[in-house]
């Protein structure tokens, strides 16, 4: 039944998500880069569209390999939408402008080391332009539960899979093994994994890198974890000192000079990062303002990670 149809004979849109998935799907075309923008599972934006599909009574998207093509239907829709789009840019703007101030407290939870050695100097721009606003970073391996209001907003290594949690990719790391600079260069010329048995750092359990190495076809004991702590700044600093190898991000190793990255080719674990928030709290301006600060400030920070891991 066409959209005029169904609303001549009483079919009302009460759902307004199913326009908000509408138009990120005509925009991105691709279910991936839809959801990922909204926040949403591909699942839950399948149906959107599917149900919109009903409503209107034809289908609005041609499905091709990794692709949603909008049909001419689709888009005679998304031209009659213009309007209602500006009018909510319009409005946005108007209540923005109306917020004379951001002041609150706002909790963030992270890992260890990212809260430690990269939350600081991100955050100190935002908070040095609000004087009222305050931040409380949990700086933990530990996972805090978005949805039980144990932190407002995470900064995860992993997406989370709730509805009702707002996830936001802000770019991609990679696990790596590193070591300083004075303990490779000690190492003998055509030096193999096997010449750095006993000079490993890892966390207590260790179970981990045990398991990374048996799956690249090389046996580990705990016996070869020289050093072992469940901190990973402590871990960072073992290496740094020249204590052994450890499996590092990255974004943490590319500013030090002092490390160097061992067998790439065999040590080499890609590691999403996503900002994540309750929907419910995003709402409140001081969170986000945090909220988009730390998306474009992470943002780059990977960005210029990933060019300078790859120079």
């Amino acid at each position: 039944m066409p959209l005029n149809n169904a609303l001549s004979t009483g079919v009302r849109l009460d759902d307004w998500n199913l326009l908000r998935s509408f138009i990120a799907v005509c925009e991105t075309q691709t279910l991936t880069a839809a959801a990922e923008s909204l926040g949403l599972t591909q699942p839950t934006l399948g149906r959107h569209i599917r149900e919109l599909e009903a409503l209107v009574g034809e289908t609005l998207f041609d499905r091709l390999p990794g692709k949603m093509r909008p049909t001419e239907r689709a888009a005679f829709l998304m031209a009659r939408l213009q309007p209602l789009l500006d009018s909510v840019g319009r409005f946005e703007q108007a209540l923005w402008a109306g917020e004379e101030e951001v002041a609150g407290t706002v909790r963030i939870t992270t890992s260890e080391a990212l809260g430690a050695l990269v939350l600081p100097r991100l955050l100190a721009p935002l908070l040095n332009a609000w004087p009222m606003l305050q931040v409380e970073v949990q700086a933990s391996d530990a996972v805090q539960n978005l949805l039980r209001r144990e932190a407002d907003i995470a900064i995860r290594f992993f997406r989370p899979e709730q509805d009702d949690v707002i996830a936001v990719s802000v770019g991609q790391t990679e696990l790596g093994l590193y070591g300083s600079r004075a303990l490779v260069d000690a190492l003998p010329q055509g030096y193999t994994p096997h010449d750095l048995k006993g000079r490993y750092i890892g966390d207590i359990g260790v179970e981990r890198p045990i398991e990374m190495a048996a799956a690249a076809g090389y046996s580990l004991q705990r016996a070869d974890f020289r050093f072992r702590s469940m901190s990973g700044i402590a871990q960072l600093q073992a290496v740094e000192a020249g204590l052994g190898f450890a499996g590092l991000l990255a974004v943490f190793a590319v500013d030090r000079p002092s490390l160097v990255r061992v067998f790439p080719e065999l040590v080499a674990q890609p590691v999403s990062v996503w900002l994540c928030a309750h929907d419910d709290l995003r709402r409140s301006p001081r969170m986000r303002q945090v909220f988009d600060h730390l998306t474009v400030s992470l943002r780059q920070l990977f960005d210029a990670a990933a060019k300078a891991s790859a120079t």
